[in-house]
């Protein structure tokens, strides 16, 4: 009865709870600037220093910020505002954007939606973007998936971002924020701009998430192409998840990533499977299987049989694109001949781009890559967690 209930929920209506959902996103990780720039986008902001209202900062008002004997120096073109423990831009509209640019070796203009907190940290600026989630989403699905896809897809790639940002909204919490800029999280560089359609397809899935059969969002993975085949979450990771299971993947050969090679030398690549592995090269079979690996399909380890060398190892050890590939001898050499790019587990992107240009809708493309899910609106996850 429960599970009929989620699906007949299943939904587009827009829940409350769905609406009101902000981030706080850490910019900037792991390479904070020590100062920055700042200037409205769009709208205005009100800028208040240690909780204090110090400047209204309009579209032409440019300030500075920069992190000095520990504290957030602010100045104008004009005037010196002073020093402050914390710095916070309020907007005074909605749809209020910042654009932030540093002022060290990477000056690319950043504008982001919403609300900023900067703190002092370690002679740097942490920055925190406190984001609205669907502002937020359409800004990661720019970053992760460019602005040149089928709007469906666009919509693919919303719910995927959405339910991996709020499955995952504790992973900062320690440092003060919930999720990171950086592909540690999800890829989050700007405020969407480039294609129309890209808002679209996230205001038409607004609120939708990802759940398994117990109402748990689920793990959204996804990567750039399987090869033609996807993996079980146990062969990559040390889990087994039902929802992400290997499956044949028809939608993916003929896309950019699909195929890639790389050489490496002979005895390089024998050492290493003796030193790592101990692997039998004295074994004229074994060595054998190990220069000339051909599989028809995606397998995860060499020869169990032999010696045990997980495919995924070789490709973290080897910097390869993806764990699915073949092994050839030429010469002195070996060719590894290697299908698709990343870990393999959960959506292949460019698999999700050809079916979206195919006709195929984005809840068929979801319940292609990801089995025995269920969409449903964030409203329907807060109800039974309520009870």
């Amino acid at each position: 009865m429960r599970l009929l209930l989620v699906l007949f929920l299943t939904i587009a209506s827009i829940g409350a709870s769905a609406t009101n959902k902000t981030l706080d996103i850490g910019l900037f990780w792991n390479d904070e600037p020590r100062e920055i720039v700042v200037q409205p986008g769009d709208g205005s902001y009100t800028l208040l220093g240690n909780g204090q209202e110090i400047l209204q900062v309009k579209k032409e008002t440019i300030v500075r910020l920069k992190v000095e004997n520990g504290l957030i120096h602010l100045r104008t073109i004009t005037a010196d505002l002073g020093v402050f423990g914390e710095v916070e831009f309020k907007r005074n509209t909605w749809g209020s954007s910042l654009k932030i640019q540093r002022t060290d070796h990477d000056k690319k203009l950043h504008e982001y939606h919403d609300e900023f907190v900067i703190k002092p940290f370690s002679g740097k600026l942490r920055i925190i973007n406190h984001v609205y989630i669907e502002n937020y989403v359409s800004g990661v699905v720019e970053s992760e998936a460019g602005s040149k896809e089928p709007k469906e897809y666009y919509k693919v790639q919303s719910v995927i971002c959405r339910t991996y940002a709020l499955n995952n909204r504790r992973r900062h919490e320690a440092e003060g924020f919930q999720l990171c800029d950086k592909v540690h999280c999800q890829v989050y560089h700007r405020r969407s701009k480039s294609n129309p359609d890209i808002i679209l397809g996230t205001k038409e899935t607004i609120g939708i998430v990802i759940v398994d059969s117990d109402i748990n969002l689920i793990t959204a993975a996804f990567y750039s192409n399987c090869g033609g085949f996807t993996c079980n979450s146990e062969d990559v990771w040390s889990s087994r998840l039902g929802y992400l299971r290997e499956r044949l993947d028809p939608y993916c050969h003929a896309e950019p990533h699909a195929y890639w090679r790389k050489a490496v030398s002979k005895q390089e690549w024998i050492n290493y499977l003796e030193n790592k592995f101990r692997y039998p090269v004295a074994d004229s079979a074994a060595l054998k299987v190990a220069l000339d690996y051909c599989p028809d399909i995606r397998y995860h380890t060499l020869n169990d049989s032999i010696a045990y060398v997980p495919f995924k190892t070789v490709r973290s050890d080897w910097k390869l694109k993806s764990a699915f590939f073949s092994i050839d001898q030429v010469q002195d050499s070996i060719v590894i001949e290697g299908r698709g790019y990343g870990h393999g587990v959960g959506l292949c992107q460019e698999g999700a781009m050809n079916m979206a240009k195919r006709g195929f809708t984005y809840d068929q493309i979801l319940q292609y890559y990801y089995q025995n899910i269920h969409l449903v609106n964030l409203s329907v996850i807060d109800f039974f967690r309520s009870e």
